[in-house]
């Protein structure tokens, strides 16, 4: 298969697409509710890269005969050379950066988008160092508008909504069950359809819902299920003497990872419901601020299978990063403690963390016995104490108690700690749910899952004040 013949007119290269489209869904048929055997994944890969490149050979082939069928055939311009040299630098686009650029393209069309996701995808698809990247590859699939309108019609219509999928739809469809396949994810054959682009919500939740530990932390969006990352506590300069050669500086490197955990939201639906209203809107609401709220825990408090927690993750580094105060009490001296305590490497993006009730315990406490202004400045749009602003958190401890540890006030550069959502959240529908006696309830469920993952980079970039300690 590797000896792939050359193909002379846009017609035969049509024609072999189609074969390799018919071929790939019969896979995809034959292994229904089952990852590939390595032989079979071994020919998917191959039959899919030669799609690829067939792709790319046509679409230079229409660029190609538009370009020269816009020039006047007796132009004194136009030699064998000229087109020689088009038809290299056309072929230099094709097999460079065309993939990342039509991402970008599907990226900026998707309206129903907020700006702010697709700003932010557009800067991970920019980062990205493979033009042809699996996150350029999903970008490009899942924001087909066939595929859009495919998804729609099934969602609303599991049993009868693929029968009316018009040609493109079903070709869009057909292209993003390749994608799911090469990123390893379980949809398509299994009932179940990737969420399109425009509604894939670890794409939304970057602009749709306020979450403090989204707001300040790093968000990274990307197609892998682990992805690694290099942090260094920095290179040591040094003053040399002439013509000495200079000290050994070399900066000492980790390369933390980080492993998106897999949740999942289930909904039942009654038929009546189904049947009367836009449950489609509904149930991507429901599933949307369920996801939120579940993160927002998570990514505080570390969960049984989920994501590391910043709480977690610092608590566990222990050290120096946090401060037991040994009392159940706040006091200014515990802000300026915690202030202190941080090296002044993470101080310049430094921000404060913490429940509301613990503001407002700061807010009657003054500055110093002689200051009675308070700690807390609220003459801004945001509260700040000691310079830097604070950013409530719900999810931390808001009640001090003698009996148990509690960890209430963080500090640091929230850039050090890394939320990694994967794209391909993924739907599936359960046509009929069952009672306990395995009799109908009238109802079917809707579920969604998706994975995420977050951990702290560098620990001691934060400062956690622990009360009771």
């Amino acid at each position: 298969m590797n000896d792939r013949p050359d193909y002379a007119t846009a017609s035969e290269v049509e024609s072999r697409l189609k074969e390799l489209r018919d071929r790939l869904e019969r896979m995809d048929e034959q292994h229904r509710h089952e990852r590939f055997p390595d032989s079979v994944r071994a020919e998917w890969n191959e039959l899919v890269g030669e799609r690829k490149a067939l792709e790319q050979q046509l679409a230079e082939m229409h660029t190609r005969r538009e370009y020269l069928e816009s020039i006047d055939p007796n132009d004194p311009e136009r030699t064998e050379n000229s087109d020689r040299r088009f038809e290299q630098r056309n072929m230099a686009l094709v097999n460079g950066d065309r993939g990342r650029s039509e991402a970008l393209r599907c990226n900026e069309r998707a309206s129903f988008l907020p700006e702010r996701a697709r700003e932010h995808m557009e800067r991970m698809l920019r980062d990205e160092k493979e033009p042809e990247s699996q996150l350029v590859s999903y970008t490009r699939a899942t924001s087909d508008r066939g595929y859009f309108r495919a998804y729609a019609k099934w969602f609303n219509d599991p049993q009868q909504g693929p029968v009316t999928w018009t040609q493109p739809e079903r070709d869009a469809v057909s292209r993003v069950k390749e994608v799911a396949r090469a990123m390893n994810l379980g949809t398509g054959s299994q009932g179940g359809f990737l969420v399109p682009y425009e509604l894939d919500p670890n794409i939304v939740i970057t602009a749709a819902y306020k979450d403090p530990m989204r707001e300040i932390s790093r968000v990274v969006t990307t197609a892998l299920n682990t992805k690694k990352y290099v942090t260094s506590a920095g290179a040591t300069s040094s003053w040399d003497p002439e013509s000495t050669e200079v000290s050994d500086d070399t900066p000492t490197l980790a390369q933390p990872s980080i492993d998106c955990k897999k949740a999942m939201t289930f909904i039942p639906v009654s038929f009546e419901l189904f049947e009367d209203s836009a449950i489609a809107q509904e149930v991507a609401n429901l599933f949307a601020d369920s996801k939120a709220q579940h993160e927002s825990l998570s990514f505080t408090l570390s969960q049984t299978n989920g994501p590391v927690g910043l709480v977690s993750a610092i608590v566990a580094a222990g050290g120096a990063q946090v401060i037991a105060t040994g009392t159940n009490a706040v006091a200014a001296a515990d802000a300026y403690n915690n202030q202190n305590g941080l090296a002044a490497r993470w101080r310049q993006n430094a921000k404060w963390m913490c429940n509301l009730a613990i503001t407002n315990a700061f807010r009657q406490l003054p500055k110093s016995a002689s200051v009675a202004e308070s700690i807390v400045d609220d003459s801004g749009p945001q509260p700040k104490m000691l310079g830097w602003t604070i950013h409530e958190n719900s999810n931390m401890d808001g009640s001090l108690s003698a009996a148990a540890a509690d960890y209430s006030l963080i500090s640091g550069d929230f850039k050090q700690y890394v939320i990694q959502d994967r794209v391909g959240a993924s739907t599936e529908v359960v046509p009929v749910l069952v009672g306990a006696n395995r009799r109908p309830t009238g109802e079917r469920g809707f579920l969604q899952h998706w994975r995420v993952g977050a951990d702290a980079l560098v620990p001691s970039a934060f400062q956690l004040t622990n009360w009771s300690g």
